[in-house]
């Protein structure tokens, strides 16, 4: 279900830019020109922003604010005033205020998300909104799912499952509303929908509508360049919900140890800015070391591998770390991958049967 956006503004020009901006970053963006109506959109809708315009007719933008603020009904909600360089002296940050941040007219496309994306980021982190994978047994072993503006490593050998999983997190995410961009080493766009289509996991339409981008990464074409131009990259899909790395390993082979650091750190700052990341590793392609510290690093980190269980191998997925999930981490999952079905959790009874 796609995030709420309530815009309370006078201004049809500065509509015809917020509506179309906004709706591309897959929000469902509300409007109204009335404060009073705003006011009670914002209750009977529960957006989880609030842009409302300094001026308003018969009801100042502060007064709004602050009456969103003092209402219990709705002072989760993020507030963004819109002012012009005319109204600075009267704008107020902080308690009393009802403001979170404010937009100085003029401004483009690219610096209101910039504003918009960390305000419902850290509203999502305070109320623990965490994204689902579209399988309610392995949210419930990762303690709830993904939380929103996280840094996550999956790391497994070799046909552990990390694609797979990695999959299932991008549908999940597609089908509840959100954006996704993926950086991928393993497949084409082709390849992807192919591979994604056989797991029942088709998002063809998502991708037709642009809910999904894909980019396939030429590692051996870009040598040791490969992070920095992946940053870059990644860095112009920031405005994204979430952020796919399949799979980091090759794109790091030429790269020191400080530089695979510093990567981790610029992706963290991605988070910060309300970008959620997922990035993949093969465990045997970096050394222990370097991989405890990529961990410390991480606010999730699923550690996928292949084990024996009695006369079979199947495939297990422990949830070590999570930071701000519901529920307790620490869970091991065991599953299998079938063609036309895709993940399925295997039961306890049924591996040691």
């Amino acid at each position: 279900m796609a995030q709420k956006v309530l815009v309370i503004e006078v201004d049809r020009i500065m509509l015809k830019m917020l509506r179309p901006t906004l709706e591309e970053q897959g929000y469902d963006v509300l409007t109204t020109s009335d404060p009073s109506e705003g006011l009670t959109m914002s209750r009977r809708e529960q957006p989880v922003l609030v842009i409302v315009a300094f001026r308003l007719p018969r009801m100042r933008g502060t007064t709004v604010a602050r009456r969103i603020r003092k209402d219990p009904a709705t002072d989760h909600q993020a507030v963004l005033m819109i002012a012009d360089e005319s109204q600075l002296e009267d704008l107020v940050i902080g308690p009393g205020s009802g403001v979170d941040d404010f937009l100085i007219k003029p401004f483009d496309a690219a610096e209101l998300i910039t504003k918009v994306k960390p305000l419902i980021a850290a509203r999502a982190e305070a109320e623990g909104i965490t994204i689902s994978t579209g399988n309610s047994e392995l949210d419930d072993k990762m303690g709830g799912g993904i939380p929103m503006g996280s840094l996550t490593l999956i790391e497994g050998d070799s046909g552990a499952g990390k694609s797979v999983l990695s999959q299932q997190m991008m549908r999940g995410t597609l089908d509840d509303g959100y954006t996704v961009s993926v950086f991928t080493t393993e497949n084409t766009v082709k390849s992807l929908v192919v591979q994604m289509r056989s797991l029942s996991l088709d998002i063809i339409d998502h991708l037709l509508l642009n809910k999904i981008r894909v980019y396939p990464i030429e590692v051996a074409r870009l040598g040791d360049k490969a992070p920095s131009t992946l940053l870059e990259a990644m860095r112009q899909e920031a405005g994204r919900d979430m952020l796919f790395v399949d799979s980091l390993t090759a794109a790091i082979a030429e790269t020191s140890q400080g530089e695979v650091l510093g990567f981790f750190e610029d992706c963290k700052r991605l988070c910060s800015g309300g970008a959620t990341v997922v990035i993949m590793v093969h465990s045997h392609g970096l050394n222990s070391e370097l991989l405890i510290r990529i961990r410390s690093l991480c606010d999730a980190h699923l550690q996928l591998r292949t084990t024996e269980v009695g006369n079979k191998l199947v495939k297990q997925m422990e949830a070590t770390k999570v930071r701000g999930a519901d529920k307790r981490t620490g869970n091991i999952v065991s599953f299998e991958v079938e063609p036309g079905w895709g993940m399925r959790v295997i039961p306890i009874n049924k591996i040691s049967g």
